[in-house]
Formats: structure tokens, C-alpha cells, sequence
């Protein structure tokens, strides 16, 4: 079937399968490195437990440079621009849980 399209139609069919391949790719990105923020914030609550809470504080601090790094680069990966504001505050969602969360 893909042997009788016109340019026009094999063109618009290589985009639309780069832009699966994007969010195939922007989707296991996140995954994986949600689970890298997730974890700054868990051994945050470990590290408070035991009253350190200085060591506590520099991971949450890290949880949320990984995560504005995240969204920053998968916005790169859909051919957005890396900067937007409005998603680096929702990037930073986990942290600010994870802040009130340890400390709180």
C-alpha cells in the first residue's frame, strides 16, 4: 500500500512518524528520569529522619535543578523551545510536594 503514494502523501507520512518517535522517546525520557527525581526526594525524607536536615535540604534542591532540566530538555526532544516558564513551574511540582513533604 505504501508503494503507490504520491510525495506529497510519503512526506506527510515521515513527519507524522517523527513525531510519534518524539513522544515515544520525550515519554521514556520522563520516565526514567522521574524516577531520578522521585529518589532525590525520597532519600531527602531518609536523610531528614536521621536530623540532618542541611543534607536534606541540598536534595531537594538537586530534585528540582533535574527536573527543570527535564522539562527543558524535553522540550528540545519535541522540537519546542526549551524555555518556558509556565512548564518549569509545572516541573517543579514534584519538588515543592516532595519540600513540604520533608520539611514540612
Amino acid at each position: 500500500m505504501s508503494q503507490n503514494l504520491t510525495a506529497e502523501e510519503r512526506a506527510a507520512e515521515l513527519a507524522s512518524l517523527d513525531r510519534v518517535r518524539r513522544r515515544v522517546l520525550a515519554i521514556g525520557f520522563f520516565t526514567v528520569v522521574i524516577h531520578g527525581v522521585l529518589g532525590l526526594i525520597g532519600g531527602a525524607h531518609v536523610i531528614h529522619g536521621e536530623g540532618r536536615t542541611s543534607g536534606a535540604v541540598v536534595l531537594l534542591v538537586m530534585s528540582g535543578i533535574v527536573a527543570l532540566l527535564m522539562v527543558g530538555i524535553i522540550r528540545v526532544i519535541l522540537k519546542r523551545s526549551p524555555f518556558a516558564p509556565l512548564w518549569f513551574l509545572v516541573g517543579l511540582i514534584p519538588t515543592a510536594v516532595g519540600v513540604t513533604w520533608v520539611l514540612g
